[in-house]
């Protein structure tokens, strides 16, 4: 999925994403220009998409396609969701926390940690691991 947003984003003559401004309204700034995945040429000028936009593409892709939670419920996603996803991969990939912190944006290694899901069978493993390794010493 990654791989056809960059495709279709990328500046057909150098290959690059282009770098575009982006509001934070949270914080009421401008963040300096950075390679977004959800931007858009209009008028021969690279923009972001609108969070509104995105979140309204979220709703509609789950009920069109009838997909359900474990409790039935229609599958609710929020762009931050997939903050949480790329971040968990990115982790399981190993590639280390504080380069995904870098790009996910959070300020802190702590927020990135939180992000990463933390399976109960990979921290029986860890905890094993961590236990042969202290037996050893």
């Amino acid at each position: 999925m990654l791989s056809a947003i960059i495709a279709r984003i990328r500046a057909p003559r150098t290959g690059a994403v282009p770098y575009v401004s982006s509001y934070d309204m949270a914080e009421k700034t401008w963040n300096p220009q950075m390679p977004l995945l959800f931007q858009w040429c209009r008028s021969g000028e690279s923009s972001r998409r609108s969070p509104k936009l995105l979140r309204q593409a979220l709703q509609e892709v789950p009920a069109s396609t009838n997909l359900t939670d474990s409790a039935g419920q229609p599958l609710d996603f929020s762009p931050h969701d997939f903050r949480r996803i790329f971040i968990t991969d990115a982790i399981r990939s190993g590639l280390p926390p504080h380069i995904a912190q870098v790009i996910a944006g959070p300020t802190s290694i702590n927020t990135t940690m939180g992000y990463n899901a933390i399976y109960p069978g990979e921290a029986i493993e860890a905890h094993r691991v961590f236990i042969a390794r202290r037996r050893a010493l």
